[in-house]
Protein backbone atom coordinates (compact mmCIF):
# COMPACT_ATOMS: atom_id res chain seq x y z
CA UNK A 1 0.00 0.00 0.00
CA UNK A 2 1.10 3.44 -0.76
CA UNK A 3 1.92 5.32 2.59
CA UNK A 4 -0.31 7.86 3.91
CA UNK A 5 2.13 10.05 5.58
CA UNK A 6 -0.98 11.83 7.65
CA UNK A 7 -1.44 7.81 10.00
CA UNK A 8 2.08 9.13 11.49
CA UNK A 9 0.78 12.13 12.83
CA UNK A 10 -2.37 10.62 14.04
CA UNK A 11 -0.40 8.20 16.05
CA UNK A 12 1.61 10.86 17.24
CA UNK A 13 -1.33 12.66 18.97
CA UNK A 14 -3.20 9.49 19.99
CA UNK A 15 -0.17 8.73 21.79
CA UNK A 16 0.62 12.43 23.07
CA UNK A 17 -2.99 11.96 24.55
CA UNK A 18 -1.99 8.48 26.49
CA UNK A 19 0.64 10.07 28.10
CA UNK A 20 -1.16 13.41 29.00
CA UNK A 21 -3.44 11.62 30.93
CA UNK A 22 -0.75 9.05 32.62
CA UNK A 23 1.57 12.19 33.29
CA UNK A 24 -1.36 14.45 35.19
CA UNK A 25 -2.53 10.95 37.28
CA UNK A 26 1.52 10.64 38.34
CA UNK A 27 1.68 14.54 38.92
CA UNK A 28 -1.41 15.34 40.57
CA UNK A 29 -2.47 11.73 41.89
CA UNK A 30 -6.26 12.83 40.32
CA UNK A 31 -7.92 14.38 37.03
CA UNK A 32 -8.78 18.18 38.57
CA UNK A 33 -11.82 17.97 35.89
CA UNK A 34 -13.17 14.82 34.27
CA UNK A 35 -12.36 15.41 30.71
CA UNK A 36 -8.53 15.76 31.26
CA UNK A 37 -8.90 11.56 31.52
CA UNK A 38 -7.91 11.69 27.45
CA UNK A 39 -5.77 8.77 27.23
CA UNK A 40 -9.29 6.41 26.88
CA UNK A 41 -10.02 8.95 23.59
CA UNK A 42 -6.19 8.07 22.19
CA UNK A 43 -6.41 4.31 22.64
CA UNK A 44 -9.75 4.92 20.61
CA UNK A 45 -7.88 6.96 18.17
CA UNK A 46 -5.52 3.89 17.81
CA UNK A 47 -8.04 1.65 17.59
CA UNK A 48 -9.79 3.25 14.34
CA UNK A 49 -6.13 3.98 12.72
CA UNK A 50 -5.51 0.43 13.26
CA UNK A 51 -8.66 -1.11 11.83
CA UNK A 52 -8.12 1.45 8.85
CA UNK A 53 -4.42 0.74 8.36
CA UNK A 54 -4.66 -2.97 8.64
CA UNK A 55 -7.42 -3.15 6.63
CA UNK A 56 -5.99 -0.84 3.59
CA UNK A 57 -2.99 -2.61 3.93
CA UNK A 58 -4.85 -6.19 3.17
CA UNK A 59 -6.38 -4.80 0.68
CA UNK A 60 -3.45 -3.33 -1.62
CA UNK A 61 -2.95 -6.99 -3.01
CA UNK A 62 -3.60 -10.76 -2.34
CA UNK A 63 -4.17 -11.26 1.25
CA UNK A 64 -1.31 -13.89 1.92
CA UNK A 65 -1.87 -14.67 5.77
CA UNK A 66 1.19 -16.85 6.31
CA UNK A 67 3.30 -13.20 5.12
CA UNK A 68 0.79 -10.75 7.50
CA UNK A 69 0.98 -12.76 10.76
CA UNK A 70 4.51 -13.24 10.26
CA UNK A 71 4.96 -9.25 10.07
CA UNK A 72 2.34 -8.71 12.63
CA UNK A 73 4.52 -11.28 14.96
CA UNK A 74 7.51 -9.61 14.68
CA UNK A 75 6.36 -5.95 14.20
CA UNK A 76 4.56 -6.51 17.98
CA UNK A 77 5.75 -9.26 19.87
CA UNK A 78 9.47 -8.63 20.43
CA UNK A 79 9.29 -5.07 21.70
CA UNK A 80 6.56 -6.68 24.08
CA UNK A 81 8.07 -9.40 25.10
CA UNK A 82 11.09 -7.25 25.71
CA UNK A 83 8.94 -5.54 28.27
CA UNK A 84 6.99 -8.62 29.60
CA UNK A 85 10.81 -10.27 30.61
CA UNK A 86 12.21 -6.52 32.62
CA UNK A 87 9.00 -6.78 34.89
CA UNK A 88 9.77 -10.88 35.33
CA UNK A 89 13.59 -9.38 36.06
CA UNK A 90 12.01 -6.75 38.65
CA UNK A 91 9.83 -9.86 40.26
CA UNK A 92 13.22 -12.13 40.59
CA UNK A 93 15.15 -9.07 41.93
CA UNK A 94 12.39 -8.27 44.73
CA UNK A 95 10.29 -5.39 43.08
CA UNK A 96 7.24 -7.36 42.71
CA UNK A 97 5.43 -5.82 39.93
CA UNK A 98 3.21 -8.59 38.33
CA UNK A 99 2.80 -12.13 37.87
CA UNK A 100 2.41 -15.18 36.14
CA UNK A 101 -1.49 -14.75 35.76
CA UNK A 102 -0.74 -11.38 34.12
CA UNK A 103 1.98 -12.49 32.00
CA UNK A 104 -0.29 -15.67 30.70
CA UNK A 105 -2.95 -12.70 29.92
CA UNK A 106 -0.74 -10.83 27.87
CA UNK A 107 0.91 -13.62 25.96
CA UNK A 108 -2.32 -15.07 25.10
CA UNK A 109 -4.35 -11.96 24.38
CA UNK A 110 -6.58 -12.38 27.14
CA UNK A 111 -5.69 -9.40 29.16
CA UNK A 112 -8.24 -7.07 28.69
CA UNK A 113 -10.67 -9.27 30.80
CA UNK A 114 -8.43 -9.76 33.96
CA UNK A 115 -8.98 -6.70 35.72
CA UNK A 116 -6.11 -4.78 37.72
CA UNK A 117 -3.51 -6.79 38.21
CA UNK A 118 0.18 -5.56 38.08
CA UNK A 119 2.24 -3.20 35.98
CA UNK A 120 0.77 -4.70 32.28
CA UNK A 121 -2.89 -3.36 32.71
CA UNK A 122 -2.30 -1.23 29.46
CA UNK A 123 -1.74 -4.48 27.88
CA UNK A 124 -5.71 -4.29 27.41
CA UNK A 125 -5.40 -2.52 24.66
CA UNK A 126 -2.80 -4.54 22.72
CA UNK A 127 -5.23 -7.44 23.67
CA UNK A 128 -8.12 -6.69 21.83
CA UNK A 129 -6.08 -5.57 18.59
CA UNK A 130 -4.34 -8.70 18.57
CA UNK A 131 -8.01 -10.51 18.61
CA UNK A 132 -9.22 -8.31 16.30
CA UNK A 133 -5.56 -9.38 14.09
CA UNK A 134 -6.38 -13.44 14.65
CA UNK A 135 -10.13 -12.32 12.73
CA UNK A 136 -10.68 -9.72 10.56
CA UNK A 137 -8.02 -11.17 8.03
CA UNK A 138 -9.46 -13.82 7.87
CA UNK A 139 -13.16 -12.63 7.17
CA UNK A 140 -11.90 -10.34 4.88
CA UNK A 141 -10.38 -13.06 2.80
CA UNK A 142 -13.41 -15.50 3.34
CA UNK A 143 -16.11 -12.93 2.09
CA UNK A 144 -14.87 -10.34 0.31
CA UNK A 145 -14.95 -6.46 0.44
CA UNK A 146 -18.39 -5.92 -0.86
CA UNK A 147 -19.83 -8.32 2.24
CA UNK A 148 -17.10 -7.35 4.59
CA UNK A 149 -18.46 -3.55 4.54
CA UNK A 150 -21.57 -4.69 5.86
CA UNK A 151 -19.90 -7.34 8.39
CA UNK A 152 -17.98 -4.46 9.87
CA UNK A 153 -20.86 -1.75 10.00
CA UNK A 154 -23.09 -4.55 11.59
CA UNK A 155 -20.36 -5.69 13.84
CA UNK A 156 -19.82 -1.71 15.13
CA UNK A 157 -23.51 -1.33 15.34
CA UNK A 158 -24.24 -4.28 17.55
CA UNK A 159 -21.46 -3.70 19.85
CA UNK A 160 -22.50 0.11 20.07
CA UNK A 161 -26.52 -0.80 20.55
CA UNK A 162 -24.65 -3.52 23.95
CA UNK A 163 -22.39 -1.10 25.09
CA UNK A 164 -25.63 1.93 25.29
CA UNK A 165 -27.80 -1.08 26.59
CA UNK A 166 -25.17 -1.76 29.46
CA UNK A 167 -23.49 1.66 29.99
CA UNK A 168 -23.33 1.44 33.72
CA UNK A 169 -22.54 -1.71 34.20
CA UNK A 170 -19.30 -1.71 32.15
CA UNK A 171 -18.55 1.89 33.83
CA UNK A 172 -17.55 -0.04 36.76
CA UNK A 173 -13.83 -0.97 37.75
CA UNK A 174 -11.94 -2.08 34.38
CA UNK A 175 -15.07 -3.41 32.64
CA UNK A 176 -14.49 -0.76 30.07
CA UNK A 177 -11.55 -2.53 28.69
CA UNK A 178 -13.23 -5.62 27.50
CA UNK A 179 -14.16 -6.32 23.94
CA UNK A 180 -17.43 -6.23 23.62
CA UNK A 181 -17.52 -2.70 24.21
CA UNK A 182 -14.24 -1.54 22.77
CA UNK A 183 -14.26 -3.57 19.01
CA UNK A 184 -16.83 -1.32 17.11
CA UNK A 185 -13.47 1.33 17.08
CA UNK A 186 -11.59 -0.92 14.77
CA UNK A 187 -14.38 -2.01 13.13
CA UNK A 188 -15.45 1.59 11.56
CA UNK A 189 -11.87 1.98 10.94
CA UNK A 190 -12.40 -1.06 8.77
CA UNK A 191 -15.08 0.05 7.06
CA UNK A 192 -13.53 3.57 6.41
CA UNK A 193 -10.65 1.85 4.85
CA UNK A 194 -13.23 -0.38 2.38
CA UNK A 195 -15.11 2.45 1.61
CA UNK A 196 -12.35 4.67 1.19
CA UNK A 197 -10.61 1.92 -1.28
CA UNK A 198 -13.68 1.78 -3.82
CA UNK A 199 -12.90 4.73 -6.32
CA UNK A 200 -16.55 5.06 -7.49
CA UNK A 201 -17.16 5.61 -3.34
CA UNK A 202 -14.22 7.50 -2.57
CA UNK A 203 -14.82 10.10 -5.38
CA UNK A 204 -17.82 11.04 -2.95
CA UNK A 205 -15.36 10.90 -0.05
CA UNK A 206 -13.52 13.18 -1.51
CA UNK A 207 -16.37 15.97 -1.93
CA UNK A 208 -18.18 14.89 1.34
CA UNK A 209 -15.15 14.78 3.54
CA UNK A 210 -13.98 18.31 3.02
CA UNK A 211 -18.07 19.33 4.65
CA UNK A 212 -17.68 16.99 7.23
CA UNK A 213 -14.17 17.68 8.45
CA UNK A 214 -14.75 20.63 10.83
CA UNK A 215 -18.22 18.79 12.42
CA UNK A 216 -15.72 15.89 12.62
CA UNK A 217 -13.62 17.60 14.62
CA UNK A 218 -16.14 19.18 16.67
CA UNK A 219 -17.67 15.51 17.80
CA UNK A 220 -14.43 14.48 18.38
CA UNK A 221 -13.68 17.66 20.96
CA UNK A 222 -17.29 16.99 22.38
CA UNK A 223 -16.66 13.40 22.92
CA UNK A 224 -13.52 14.48 25.15
CA UNK A 225 -15.40 16.90 27.16
CA UNK A 226 -17.97 14.51 28.18
CA UNK A 227 -17.34 10.97 27.76
CA UNK A 228 -14.74 9.61 30.23
CA UNK A 229 -14.92 6.09 30.84
CA UNK A 230 -16.82 4.66 27.14
CA UNK A 231 -16.73 6.33 24.51
CA UNK A 232 -19.60 6.11 21.94
CA UNK A 233 -19.95 4.45 18.42
CA UNK A 234 -20.12 8.63 17.12
CA UNK A 235 -16.29 9.54 18.68
CA UNK A 236 -15.03 6.85 16.18
CA UNK A 237 -17.42 7.55 13.19
CA UNK A 238 -16.09 11.27 13.80
CA UNK A 239 -12.51 9.61 14.23
CA UNK A 240 -12.89 8.01 10.59
CA UNK A 241 -14.15 10.86 9.06
CA UNK A 242 -11.11 13.01 9.80
CA UNK A 243 -9.10 9.85 8.75
CA UNK A 244 -10.68 10.21 5.45
CA UNK A 245 -10.49 13.87 5.06
CA UNK A 246 -6.97 13.86 5.92
CA UNK A 247 -5.95 10.70 3.78
CA UNK A 248 -7.61 12.33 0.57
CA UNK A 249 -6.41 15.70 0.98
CA UNK A 250 -2.52 15.94 1.80
CA UNK A 251 -2.46 20.19 1.17
CA UNK A 252 -5.27 20.99 3.75
CA UNK A 253 -3.31 22.76 6.67
CA UNK A 254 -4.39 20.05 9.01
CA UNK A 255 -3.14 17.54 7.34
CA UNK A 256 0.20 19.58 6.41
CA UNK A 257 0.71 19.51 10.07
CA UNK A 258 0.26 16.04 10.87
CA UNK A 259 2.89 15.36 8.66
CA UNK A 260 4.99 17.72 10.59
CA UNK A 261 8.50 15.43 11.24
CA UNK A 262 8.20 15.93 15.53
CA UNK A 263 4.91 15.01 15.18
CA UNK A 264 4.93 12.12 12.72
CA UNK A 265 8.50 10.59 14.11
CA UNK A 266 7.02 10.75 17.37
CA UNK A 267 4.00 8.69 15.57
CA UNK A 268 6.42 6.26 14.40
CA UNK A 269 7.70 5.83 18.06
CA UNK A 270 4.08 5.53 19.51
CA UNK A 271 3.95 1.41 19.81
CA UNK A 272 7.27 1.06 22.06
CA UNK A 273 6.50 4.42 23.91
CA UNK A 274 3.06 3.30 24.90
CA UNK A 275 4.57 -0.28 26.34
CA UNK A 276 7.31 1.30 27.85
CA UNK A 277 5.18 4.26 29.56
CA UNK A 278 3.00 2.23 32.27
CA UNK A 279 5.89 1.85 34.72
CA UNK A 280 6.83 5.54 34.69
CA UNK A 281 3.88 6.71 36.13
CA UNK A 282 4.29 4.92 39.53
CA UNK A 283 6.88 8.13 40.06
CA UNK A 284 6.08 11.28 42.40
CA UNK A 285 7.65 14.77 42.26
CA UNK A 286 11.43 15.28 40.88
CA UNK A 287 11.65 11.74 40.55
CA UNK A 288 8.75 11.86 37.84
CA UNK A 289 10.59 14.76 36.60
CA UNK A 290 13.97 12.64 36.65
CA UNK A 291 12.05 9.03 35.10
CA UNK A 292 9.95 11.10 32.83
CA UNK A 293 12.43 13.46 30.90
CA UNK A 294 15.07 11.10 31.22
CA UNK A 295 15.23 7.44 32.05
CA UNK A 296 11.95 6.48 29.96
CA UNK A 297 12.89 8.33 26.81
CA UNK A 298 16.38 6.32 27.42
CA UNK A 299 14.49 3.27 27.18
CA UNK A 300 12.41 3.67 24.30
CA UNK A 301 14.88 4.86 22.14
CA UNK A 302 16.88 1.79 22.96
CA UNK A 303 13.98 -0.67 22.65
CA UNK A 304 12.68 1.12 18.88
CA UNK A 305 16.51 1.02 17.87
CA UNK A 306 17.81 -2.44 19.29
CA UNK A 307 14.60 -4.15 19.41
CA UNK A 308 11.59 -3.04 17.25
CA UNK A 309 13.56 -2.16 13.95
CA UNK A 310 15.73 -4.72 13.68
CA UNK A 311 12.70 -7.07 13.93
CA UNK A 312 10.19 -5.43 12.05
CA UNK A 313 13.26 -5.80 9.22
CA UNK A 314 13.60 -9.23 9.80
CA UNK A 315 10.09 -9.86 9.65
CA UNK A 316 9.62 -8.22 6.48
CA UNK A 317 12.55 -10.33 4.99
CA UNK A 318 11.26 -13.71 6.65
CA UNK A 319 7.67 -12.98 5.39
CA UNK A 320 9.37 -11.96 1.62
CA UNK A 321 11.53 -15.02 1.52
CA UNK A 322 8.44 -17.08 2.06
CA UNK A 323 5.96 -15.41 -0.72
CA UNK A 324 9.09 -16.09 -3.38
CA UNK A 325 9.28 -19.94 -2.36
CA UNK A 326 5.59 -20.07 -2.90
CA UNK A 327 6.06 -18.48 -6.19
CA UNK A 328 8.58 -20.82 -7.23
CA UNK A 329 6.83 -23.58 -6.03
CA UNK A 330 3.97 -22.88 -7.93
CA UNK A 331 5.94 -21.95 -10.97
CA UNK A 332 5.57 -24.40 -13.90
CA UNK A 333 9.06 -26.94 -13.91
CA UNK A 334 10.55 -26.65 -17.73
CA UNK A 335 13.75 -28.92 -19.08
Amino acid sequence: MKQIPTLDGWRGIAILMVLADHATIAALQRYPHPWMRIGLHGVTLFFVLSGFLITSNLLAGPIDLKKFYIRRFFRLMPTAWTFLAALLLLNLSGIHCTSWREIRGCLFFYRNFQGNLGTAGHFWSLSIEEQFYLVWPALLLLFGVRRCRWIALAGAASVAAYRFAFWRHYEQGLLYTRTEVRADALLLGCMFALLRNDPAIREKLNRWSELLAVPAAGAFLIAIATSYTLQPLWESAAVGALLIFTSLHPAALVSRLLEWKPLAWLGTLSYTIYIWQEPFTVFHGKWLFVAGGFIFPAFVLASHFLVERPMRKFGRRIAENQRRHRVLEAAPQTG
